[in-house]
């Protein structure tokens, strides 16, 4: 499958370089330090899995899951990918369902849950050994999904949809989100020590939009990203530092809740659409893109382009990306290329 907006229905196409790069903190700590060689860290394997179930599936979107040793992806004609070991060996599991599926996101080794296409969200209590479809009452597309426990999760998708639910997705409600935009991903800020609930969460979609909740989705308002270009990916290291990224290498950073977003210094992504964003800590992060792109940065302002051999020659685009640790994650890519991200400490 190419990587076109027709094909993904997301864009993939080239970039106006970014703005003026930031200063580089002078005096990096020693484990910033050692990331250095976290840049040279990287091909462990690539590995393409040559599943057919329709042609080659388009592996979407990599999952975070709590046990260091699982992982997984979920891609077209409702392939979801699983690996026990830690990538060396990976199995296909039945979703029941035909449509493509966008996202998946685990919060333990049992519990999780993936959407897509005609309001489809499938549900795993077993750590994928079974899913489930429940019912959403929607038929819009579902490009995102973030759940913060067992019970409390949100989707979103086409025409500014936003569905949530408070146990487990017996039952799904929509929220108001005040955009008809296509919204793409969704994230929540980790809780405060003490807190139970989540409530601070930001959605990302086409034209630049970014929507903000404070109470768990009750009311979600509009952000200024202050550009035009569609946004893919967005992730919270915390209440305050946040990014976003997208098409023609946008790369948007926040320090203050998204009251105001600014571009990070992404020059290396050469003009390539970028798909989503993952951080390991506060300051270290990752996105990744068309044509294999790659980037990383030590200190979430700015980045620079890992080559792998997906970006040298296979120049699929990678759709997704995930850490089960600060040392170890995926990028998952179309023809089911799965790369395996190993830091060298």
């Amino acid at each position: 499958m190419g990587d076109s907006p027709e094909d993904r229905g997301v864009a993939a196409e080239a970039r106006a370089n970014d703005a003026v790069q930031p200063s580089v903190p002078a005096a990096p700590s020693p484990r910033e330090a050692n990331a250095k060689s976290f840049i040279g860290k990287l091909v462990k394997a690539v590995k393409d899995l040559g599943f057919s179930p329709k042609g080659n599936p388009a592996v979407r979107a990599a999952m975070q899951q709590c046990e260091e040793s699982q992982s997984g992806a979920v891609g077209n004609d409702g392939v979801i990918l699983h690996t026990a070991d830690k990538g060396e060996t990976w199995e296909q599991q039945e979703s029941g369902v035909a449509g493509a599926l966008y996202s998946v996101c685990f919060v333990n080794e049992s519990e999780g849950w993936a959407v897509g296409d005609s309001g489809t969200v499938v549900h795993s209590a077993n750590g994928g050994g079974d899913w489930e479809v429940q019912n959403t009452g929607i038929t819009e597309q579902l490009r995102g999904v973030f759940f913060a426990n067992n019970s409390q999760g949100w989707a979103v998708g086409e025409g500014g949809m936003i569905i949530a639910t408070k146990d487990g997705g017996a039952a799904w409600d929509q929220q108001s989100s005040g955009t008809n935009q296509i919204l793409e991903a969704v994230d929540f800020a980790p809780p405060k020590p003490g807190e139970v609930v989540i409530e601070r969460g930001w959605a990302a979609g086409v034209n630049g939009t970014i929507v903000y909740t404070s109470d768990a989705g009750t009311k979600w308002m509009p952000q200024q990203s202050k550009v035009p270009e569609p946004l893919y990916g967005v992730f919270f290291a915390s209440e305050s530092k946040g990014w976003a990224v997208g098409k023609k290498g946008t790369v948007l950073r926040t320090s203050n809740g998204g009251i105001s977003w600014d571009r990070s210094a992404a020059a290396a992504a050469r003009g390539e659409s970028l798909y989503d964003v993952f951080f390991v800590t506060a300051a270290e992060g990752w996105c990744v893109g068309s044509h294999g792109k790659l980037l990383y940065s030590l200190d979430g302002r700015v980045w620079e382009a890992v080559e792998t051999e997906v970006s040298k020659e296979i120049k699929t685009p990678f759709w997704g990306i995930a850490f089960i640790s600060s040392s170890e994650g995926w990028a998952v890519g179309d023809n089911g290329v799965i790369l395996h991200i190993e830091a060298v400490q």
